[in-house]
């Protein structure tokens, strides 16, 4: 059977209205707290008129965001003023937007590739990495602290082996999942599952007391070192034109994601090898 996410093929049906498009478009489920209250919806509304335009793809879109990141993290580092900051982080936030824009585009059109979401994985680290560097010369050529320089480097160190524990983690629970479904007899549809690199969600209706639930859930997400926060703690710092609160408060916070990361995701391996029979 052919699987158009594996071609990368465009569907060619096209919504019939524009609340068909919104549903399609709300085809995947946040759990960070600023792509929840910031990039998701304005993701769907900057995709919401031009969904089914056949040339706005999402390899495109993926370059745009890349090369608006960078134009960002260029400016962090060129223009020292204040007003060079706050456009910088415009940039870069609207770069994640766009990050976010070709992953939802590619679920709504049923044209998710592999490659496709390898590029989009790996630009995100390298520009993050870029993010954390231009933030801490920004703020060290301003200070000429030592600490300003170092500290947003070690929280990067955190990001990133957080984000590797992970990866290792799932990467077990891919084989916990392919043992349970080898067991049950449920090879077969377990594979097809996993071909699938970029799923859809259907959205879910909430009532007004759940819509509450989900806000301040989206606010306790922010203790769980997620990597698009720190877009926001960018963004607020070269807004209120207080660079220590990234330099050193939310950097602080992600370097303890040296040991918070692999901890994290080592309890949760655990509980699930001894769910299964495994451990």
């Amino acid at each position: 059977m052919p699987l158009p996410f594996i071609k990368g093929v465009m569907s060619q049906t096209k919504s019939k209205n524009w609340k068909e498009r919104l549903q399609g478009l709300r085809n995947y489920q946040s759990k960070d707290f600023w792509a929840m209250l910031f990039a998701r919806p304005l993701t769907i509304l900057f995709l919401l008129p031009i969904a089914d335009i056949k040339w706005i793809t999402s390899n495109r879109i993926t370059a745009a965001s890349v090369l608006t990141k960078l134009a960002g993290i260029a400016m962090l580092v060129a223009y020292p003023s204040y007003w060079g900051g706050f456009w910088a982080g415009v940039l870069v936030n609207l770069g994640l937007v766009l990050d976010n824009m070709d992953g939802t585009l590619a679920r709504y059109r049923g044209a998710s590739t592999f490659m496709g979401y390898f590029a989009d994985k790996m630009s995100d680290i390298v520009t993050l990495s870029g993010i954390f560097m231009a933030m801490a010369w920004r703020q060290y050529h301003v200070s000429g602290r030592i600490l300003d320089l170092v500290l947003p480097l070690v929280g990067f160190i955190g990001v990133s082996i957080s984000a590797y524990a992970k990866w290792v983690a799932n990467r077990l629970f891919t084989d916990i999942a392919l043992y349970q479904a080898m067991q049950n007899d449920t090879l077969k549809d377990y594979a097809s599952k996993r071909l699938e690199q970029n799923p859809s969600t259907p959205p879910p209706q909430r009532t007004f007391n759940q819509w509450v639930r989900w806000f301040f859930s989206a606010l306790w997400s922010i203790t769980g070192f997620n990597e698009v926060d720190i877009y926001f703690f960018a963004w607020l710092a070269l807004t209120i034109n207080y660079m220590p609160l990234f330099t050193r408060w939310a950097s602080g916070f992600y370097a303890m994601g040296i040991i918070a990361g692999p901890t994290a995701f080592a309890v949760k391996l655990h509980k699930d090898l001894k769910r299964s029979g495994l451990h």
